[in-house]
Parts: C-alpha cells; sequence; structure tokens
C-alpha cells in the first residue's frame, strides 16, 4: 500500500478521495499558524485548502509545532498532506467525503527551527497568525522572547511581531491579522494585552507597542466543530498516519468589523460557516446555551437511565421528545430575548440534534460529566435568570435536568457513578442531611447567587420524588407529555 505524499498522488484514486491540483503546491506562504492539532487542520485549515482550490484565497499555511512533544516527521514525509474525513448528518441526511488537504506547506519546530521561523517574519506576504497551542493557555510567563524558542505562546508571537516590526521598519502595512482559537474568552484581547505587557518589561519601545496597536489586527474568534482525530487505517486505501475525521457542522466566528481583515481573510467568501462580524458574543451565546447547556441538562439523564452514548438518547422516544422540548421550547425563546432571532435558533437547535444524532461519533455521556457542578453553574443557571425575567412558574425541561443532575450527584457521592466534580466534598456533605436537594439548589457557596426561583425546588422535588417510585423516564413522560 502506498502512503499518502505529492509524488504518489497519482497514484490514488479520484474517485475515492478529492485530490488537490498541482497549482496549490506552488502557491505562497501567506498564513503561519501556531498548533498542528486536529480540530486547526479540521476547521481553519479546511477553509484555506477549498479556498485554494477556488482559487479564491491563493496561500499556504506554515505551521509551527510549538511543544516538544512528539516530531514532524509524518508531515515531512507526506509533504504537510493529510485527509480529511468528514461524517455524519446534515440537515438530516447522512453526509460521508473525504479530501485530501494541501493548505500546510511546511511544519517547522519551534524548539529546532526557531532562528527558520524567526526569518518567515520577513516575509512580505505573511499576513495572518492562526493558534490554538497546547500550552498552558494564553498566559504571560517569565521567559525571554530572544530565548531560542521563547518558551510561552505569547512570547513566541512578541518575538515574531518584533522581528517583522524592524524588517519593515514599522511599516503600517505589514502587521498581521491575528486569530486565536484557544477556548478562553476575548482570546484575541487577551492575547494582545499580554503581548504588550511582555514588549514593555523588555523595554521593547513606545514606537514597537504602538505598531502592535495599530498595526495589527486581534480578532476574537470561536471555533465550534467536533474532530475527533484519527481514523481507522482501513478506511483509506492508502497510508496516512495524519489522517482526521470531523463532523460536518462547522462555524468559524472571526470579531472585526475592518475592511482590510475581510480583504485578508479572503478565504471567508468559500463557506458562509466563516462569520467576520462586528460582535461574535451571539455566537457563543447560542453555542454555550443551546449546544453546550443542553448537553449539561441531558447528561444526568442519561447516565441515570444508563446510556452510554450521545447518539444513542434518540433511541428512546421519550428522550428525544424531551431534548426537542428543551431546544425549541424553552432554551430558543430564552436567548431571543438578548436579540438571537428565531430563524437563528431554529436552524441552530436542528443543527444541535444533527450533531447529536452522529452515528460515526462515539462521543460518552461519561465525558461530558467531567465537572458537573461547574458547567450547570455556567451554562445553565443563567438560563434560569432569563426565564424568571419572563415568567412565574419554572421550566420543566430545565427542572427535569436539574432533578437528573441531583440524582447523578448523590450516586456519584456514594460511588455508583465515577466522574471528577470539584464539588464532590460539599455534595457529599449536603447528601449526609435529610432535606439535600434544597440545601444544594440553595448553597451560594456553589452557585455563586440567590437561588430562589419561585416554585422551582418544589417542581425539582416532584420530578425526583416521581422517579424513584416509577422510573426517570416515567417521569420525563409524565411531566413532558404528548
Amino acid at each position: 500500500m502506498i502512503h499518502l505524499s505529492k509524488q504518489h498522488l497519482q497514484h490514488i484514486d479520484a474517485t475515492q478521495v478529492d485530490l488537490p491540483p498541482d497549482a496549490i503546491f506552488n502557491l505562497p506562504e501567506r498564513v503561519i499558524q501556531f498548533g498542528t492539532g486536529a480540530l486547526l487542520r479540521g476547521l481553519p485549515d479546511d477553509y484555506i485548502h477549498k479556498a485554494n482550490q477556488a482559487g479564491i484565497f491563493n496561500g499556504r499555511i506554515l505551521v509551527i509545532k510549538s511543544t516538544s512533544q512528539g516530531d514532524s516527521n509524518s508531515f515531512d514525509h507526506q509533504d504537510g498532506l493529510y485527509t480529511l474525513l468528514v461524517q455524519g448528518i446534515e440537515n438530516g441526511q447522512i453526509i460521508e467525503s473525504k479530501q485530501i488537504n494541501a493548505s500546510i506547506s511546511r511544519v517547522l519546530s519551534a524548539h529546532t527551527h526557531w532562528q527558520e521561523i524567526l526569518e518567515t517574519a520577513e516575509n512580505p506576504m505573511m499576513e495572518i497568525l492562526i493558534s490554538n497551542t497546547t500550552e498552558a493557555g494564553i498566559v504571560e510567563t517569565d521567559g525571554d522572547i530572544h530565548d531560542a524558542p521563547p518558551s510561552s505562546f505569547a512570547a513566541k508571537v512578541t518575538a515574531y511581531l518584533h522581528k517583522r516590526f524592524l524588517h519593515f521598519e514599522g511599516d503600517i502595512t505589514k502587521g498581521l491579522v491575528i486569530i486565536p482559537t484557544e477556548l478562553i474568552s476575548d482570546n484575541a484581547a487577551v492575547l494582545k494585552r499580554i503581548v504588550i505587557q511582555i514588549s514593555e518589561r523588555h523595554q521593547l519601545g513606545n514606537t514597537f507597542i504602538t505598531w502592535v496597536d495599530q498595526a495589527n489586527y486581534f480578532c476574537n474568534s470561536l471555533v465550534d466543530r467536533i474532530v475527533p482525530g484519527s481514523i481507522p487505517p482501513e478506511t483509506l486505501p492508502y497510508q496516512d498516519k495524519l489522517a482526521i475525521m470531523a463532523e460536518p457542522y462547522r462555524l468559524w466566528a472571526i470579531e472585526s468589523d475592518s475592511p482590510v481583515v475581510r480583504d485578508r481573510l479572503s478565504f471567508s467568501e468559500i463557506d458562509p460557516s466563516v462569520k467576520i462580524v462586528p460582535n461574535i458574543e451571539q455566537y457563543k451565546e447560542i453555542k454555550l446555551r443551546m449546544l453546550n447547556a443542553t448537553h449539561t441538562l441531558c447528561c444526568g439523564v442519561a447516565l441515570m437511565t444508563h446510556i452510554k452514548y450521545v447518539k444513542s438518547f434518540f433511541d428512546e422516544p421519550v428522550l428525544d421528545r424531551y431534548i426537542h422540548h428543551l431546544l425549541f421550547q424553552e432554551i430558543s425563546p430564552i436567548i431571543q430575548q438578548s436579540g438571537i432571532s428565531e430563524q437563528d435558533t431554529q436552524s441552530f437547535g436542528t443543527a444541535v440534534i444533527d450533531r447529536f444524532k452522529n452515528p460515526f461519533l462515539s462521543h460518552q455521556w461519561q465525558s461530558i460529566a467531567l465537572q458537573y457542578t461547574t458547567k450547570m453553574k455556567m451554562r445553565v443557571y443563567p438560563l434560569l435568570r432569563h426565564w424568571y425575567s419572563q415568567h412565574d412558574t419554572p421550566p420543566v425541561g430545565i427542572a427535569i435536568g436539574l432533578a437528573a443532575y441531583l440524582i447523578t450527584s448523590r450516586e456519584q457521592v456514594i460511588g455508583k457513578v465515577t466522574f471528577q466534580d470539584d464539588y464532590r466534598s460539599t455534595m457529599f456533605t449536603h447528601v449526609q442531611q435529610s432535606n439535600f436537594l434544597h440545601n444544594i439548589l440553595s448553597d451560594k457557596q456553589i452557585w455563586g447567587e440567590d437561588t430562589n426561583f419561585p416554585g422551582l425546588n418544589d417542581l425539582v422535588q416532584e420530578i425526583i420524588a416521581y422517579a424513584q417510585q416509577h422510573s426517570l423516564i416515567k417521569a420525563i413522560d409524565y411531566f413532558i407529555p404528548q
């Protein structure tokens, strides 16, 4: 069996996998990307490859391997090529496609090629910096930017920008569009603040700091696509050590109102799921509430009904009805209060159902239970506040999710269910007491606020009592009738 490489592309059957055109390999490097992980290769690099195929973006990616673990031999042996297998459900239909991605020109290790990486800052065509680093987040460290390489990602960015600033003598047109995809709030704003702090600490001068601030475009961004990683080798008719699988759903929301940013990110024209908008808050909110909060509310229900995988949740008609009720009767109307349109919530909710049902993913509810209490606090409780601003009675679907959470937490305390939760000791204390439900739901040390929502505790107690007498499935069927 042949291995994937530029040389062997001619021997791969184009009817089985979409092959890149030869012209792509002659395109210049326009993007420097910190991170080799599956998410970057399954989302931003996918957009760039498709745009290159369409003759829109016309630029390739220099990828920087930031950590010392592992090596880049597979990228070298495969000329940066890898297969992206897309599998899942989109608009209710099974989707499956294979494409060899040729967006990556080369991969350099920061630990062995730092000087060579810095030299690329002198490339006038280098215009975009993307990141999703595996280091300890976007944080400032005491490392020196003159180290080879600097210890932190932010210090590496500072050193790279400083090299570019010096080479182009502060040319205001030679700044970069910088798009972190790390999952922290205001990721680009945080990175920019740290880069400026590092610059001040290293006394790089006010002229450089002004150039960082005014010549570069730091764009907060939100990425959303499940990219589980490697695929079984027998899936492909050739050897590919870098092959990855992704779901059909994709979103890259990039925060900017600059025409310069839109012009440089011309790859966005290839797919409407790349959103360049003045504010990405609505995309963060809709993802956090409709996807993440729904996961959290359904998690305890799944664990207490012995459902292992997310996709299996819909095998039980009552649970299928429950998740639809949650999404479209409760969460969707709540987030529409913040100005998100009904059309957007309906389409996103439909996509959530498709994503949960993906038969090619084996996403376990057990892993979703990680830090269950914190997720409930961050994702679900804000929904309750908004609900009660418009209603006098509790939301039944959310109450069921809370009831399942309490039952699951009690089971975890006594060792019947296992998952990491930093509030376990607090839960243990409450479970020892007779009125544990009221004590947990009213504990301000857990929730950080007054949680005395009218009628909620009583409804949750009713649901738990009914579930204990009958079953959780029957309780859901009773409280959310057809």
